[in-house]
């Protein structure tokens, strides 16, 4: 009897000294990371951002022309005068929309620089059901596409929806606006470069008819790990499982149907798949919402994410780091996030692990940068013809620090969009 008392728990712990031993085994094996794995992945459901709707799809500009027609881009980084925008604008209501013109790009020019107005601008079209949300707004006219918004200041009855695509301009008669009180905000606190509206290949673009000065800023990298987007979005419940393949410059996560995520070592970026969304994109506010739900639901910082760019043929959606007023076009080759819609029931969306943490003193603070004239110029002294050249827009650049790893210095330039792709143009005239 005594025997069989010692014996059992003997067995018991040579047993457990063996598979302890097995398992030392298969972790330490360096073949291990190039085989598939199966792990737990914890699932997190914390969000770390407090970005609303309305702060990431707040317009990306806004151009003043004053009683005597000068026209200057506004921007500022302490007062976030698009923000003052938009609540006063919360308050005025709609009812009465009429098409003034379309089809006249002569007409149209001259509307973008009607006197005594405030143009807030995006950089792809919106609805007005998505205006609605953006602003806190119930403007009661019929649903309509339209990316620039003019403000009159003289006039607090009347607000202009102008369009680029086919030069729409719609006049929309107003009640209770009181956006028409920001001469102060805009005469005292922004930062304001001298600007002009032209046409260039059939398109409107922003000239700077002389050379600008712009800042330029340092900023502390932050970089989120992997296993928090794992631990994030991999997982549908806490008893999920995910198969993963380690590679050596990347990294695939796999739920075996739903959906996959792979990191780039090289580029720090996430491709991340989900083929069990149930997208509604029937109509562009729709499909907005369910964008913003996923990148709250993903948990990346979007402090300084801004919506870039909508293409509804692809289906794909482009935010932006901003910085200064202006967009980060480096800090991959899609900006901070793109997300496309692939059907009705799965996206895919790309981002970065990298985002900007606490400014610094830049070596440098500002740097001059050419008028768009001369840009043109040297490219067209390089060979790329005109009718090439689909967009031109100024931006930073998002470089590393050669002596600080973990800086990061955004230096503006131009950026110039050539087969649907932005580039910079040092790159274009083989400069870089």
């Amino acid at each position: 009897m005594k025997l069989r008392n010692i014996w059992l728990p003997v067995s018991l712990v040579a047993a457990v000294l063996v598979s302890l031993g097995l398992s030392g085994m298969i972790w330490t094996n360096p073949a291990h990371s190039n085989l598939s794995s199966r792990t737990k992945v914890t699932k997190n459901s914390d969000s770390n951002s407090n970005t609303t709707f309305q702060d990431i799809y707040l317009p990306s500009q806004l151009v003043s022309t004053d009683d005597a027609g000068k026209q200057e881009l506004l921007t500022n980084n302490r007062v976030n005068v698009a923000t003052d925008l938009r609540d006063r604008m919360s308050h005025f209501t709609a009812e009465k929309a009429k098409t003034d013109s379309q089809k006249n790009p002569k007409k149209y020019l001259a509307q973008l620089k009607r006197k005594g107005t405030i143009l807030l601008n995006y950089n792809s079209a919106i609805s007005v059901n998505f205006f609605r949300k953006a602003f806190n707004n119930q403007l009661n006219i019929p649903n309509q596409k339209f990316n620039r918004m003019q403000l009159l200041l003289n006039d607090p009855s009347h607000l202009y929806l102008l369009n680029d695509q086919g030069y729409r301009i719609v006049r929309v008669t107003l009640k209770n606006n009181r956006a028409g009180k920001l001469r102060h905000v805009l005469a005292d606190r922004m930062v304001k470069h001298r600007v002009a509206f032209k046409m260039f290949n059939g398109k409107v673009i922003l000239d700077y008819p002389k050379n600008v000065k712009l800042r330029t800023y340092s900023y502390q990298l932050t970089q989120q790990t992997q296993d928090y987007y794992a631990n994030r979005i991999m997982t549908t419940n806490s008893n999920s499982n995910v198969q993963i393949k380690r590679h050596q410059n990347s990294t695939d996560y796999d739920d075996h149907g739903f959906r996959h995520m792979t990191i780039d070592k090289p580029t720090d970026t996430v491709t991340f798949t989900n083929y069990n969304s149930q997208v509604k994109s029937s109509s562009f506010l729709q499909t907005m919402n369910h964008v913003y739900d996923q990148l709250v639901m993903v948990g990346m910082p979007l402090d300084s994410v801004r919506f870039y760019s909508y293409d509804a043929g692809s289906g794909t959606a482009v935010f932006r780091t901003y910085a200064g007023g202006l967009p980060v076009f480096d800090q991959s080759d899609f900006g901070a996030i793109q997300m496309k819609v692939l059907d009705q029931s799965s996206y895919r969306m790309k981002f970065s692990l990298d985002s900007l943490q606490v400014p610094i003193p830049p070596v440098q603070t500002s740097a001059t940068i050419m008028s768009t004239d001369e840009l043109v110029k040297q490219l067209r002294n390089t060979g790329i013809r005109e009718s090439k050249i689909q967009g031109i827009e100024l931006g930073y650049e998002w470089s590393r620090d050669k002596s600080l790893p973990k800086v990061v210095n955004l230096s503006p330039t131009w950026y110039v969009k050539i087969g649907n792709q932005w580039e910079n143009y040092q790159k274009l005239i083989g400069q870089k």
